[in-house]
């Protein structure tokens, strides 16, 4: 896995464990297939647009927060067990350039910086939320695009929280407009810090 944290295999054990709750059988298998099929190969963040696609009944559609959330909890404990086995692979093999914070600093300015006036306030909560839900630990009295609030951070979980930022900024202003934000801001980032891995962000 040079460029992911987590293999396509080990991504749909952990959406097969999150989403087991609500699908089962024959359901669940074909839901496996196509996230396998149209988004293996595609970042994390993408997890919103997949569960939009799969959420087709009224009953699922009241759900789909819930099992966004719970796969994106078992993907983060996936990720966090693949660090600990990799770990010295991890600082040996890919070293986090020193610009890595700088750029995930840039990156949720860059987002946050197009939410809203009016939103910005229940985006900054929202995201908080989402990530404290995730089991990590967060200055609660910072915003997203304070200093504060990045440094409290571990580096391990800033592409966690990425995920988690995509997927509120998809229920405040919806995927289409999520997607061409987040690759502008990413283009902007990877033109910013040319040696930073940007796989290791989203």
């Amino acid at each position: 896995m040079p460029n992911e944290l987590l293999s396509v295999m080990q991504k749909k054990q952990a959406i097969e464990r999150g989403l087991s709750h609500y699908l089962q059988g024959t359901v669940l298998e074909r839901v496996l297939n196509y996230w396998e099929q149209e988004y293996g190969d595609k970042p994390s963040f993408v997890l919103n647009r997949f569960m939009n696609d799969i959420c087709n009944t009224d009953e699922l559609r009241v759900q789909r927060k819930e099992m966004l959330r719970q796969v994106l909890c078992e993907m983060s404990a996936v990720e966090k067990q693949v660090l600990l086995d990799t770990k010295p692979k991890v600082q040996t093999e890919v070293p986090i350039s020193a610009d890595f914070a700088d750029a995930f600093f840039d990156l949720i300015n860059g987002v946050v910086a197009t939410v809203a006036t009016a939103d910005l306030n229940d985006f900054n909560a929202e995201v908080k939320n989402h990530v404290q839900a995730m089991g990590i630990a967060i200055e609660k009295s910072a915003n997203l695009n304070d200093a504060a609030f990045a440094e409290s951070l571990p580096l391990t979980s800033y592409a966690q929280v990425i995920t988690a930022s995509y997927e509120c900024y998809c229920e405040f202003y919806g995927p289409s407009k999520a997607d061409q934000v987040y690759a502008r801001v990413k283009m902007d980032i990877k033109n910013k810090y040319p040696e930073v891995d940007l796989h290791q962000l989203l």
